[in-house]
């Protein structure tokens, strides 16, 4: 047993935790009404798919996007909701903005995290694409169910642990 715990609890910590699990739990709730799905999470999977359809171009892949979907030839992929970054998002936005900071530092954490969780979302559906139309469909599920899922949520993570680590030096804690 460590002898320094002695069983106190730091309050700090405890709030951070409880405030963290409430916007998550809110934030979770809240992507689930219909109309924050139908106006919000559906157009911005829309056009992450119509930029990643672009990036493709760009790599001289001919494709076709409609709504969710791109297409090129026999292979397609559809961005679901799971593959849009929102819950990599959620987690993030959550830690940022119950971590006691000030309000300035945990919006630049939050948009700097969200544009690392953009930019990886990017290579991700760019990446997977091409495996698909270039590999076979069994390396594809396994970079798309094993590989890209946990890249996005550990690079998430790591940012976070980065993030708050800096701010906490420059802070004096």
């Amino acid at each position: 047993m460590n002898r320094r715990w002695k069983g106190r609890v730091d309050p700090t910590s405890v709030k951070f935790v409880g405030f963290f699990f409430v916007l998550v739990l809110a934030l979770t709730l809240l992507i689930q009404v219909a109309w924050v799905d139908t106006n919000i999470i559906g157009p911005y999977t829309e056009a992450l798919t119509r930029i990643g359809g672009r990036l493709l171009g760009l790599f001289g892949y001919q494709v076709q996007v409609h709504g969710t979907l791109i297409r090129q030839g026999t292979f397609a992929v559809d961005i679901r909701r799971g593959c849009d970054g929102v819950v990599a998002s959620i987690l993030l936005i959550s830690a940022c903005l119950a971590y006691p900071f000030s309000w300035r530092d945990r919006l630049l954490g939050t948009a700097a995290g969200y544009g690392l969780i953009f930019v990886l979302n990017m290579i991700r559906i760019v990446g997977l694409f091409a495996i698909g139309v270039d590999g076979s469909i069994q390396t594809f599920n396994f970079f798309h169910t094993y590989v890209s899922q946990f890249a996005v949520i550990a690079l998430t993570m790591v940012f976070w642990v980065f993030w708050a680590s800096k701010r906490a030096v420059v802070a004096g804690r």
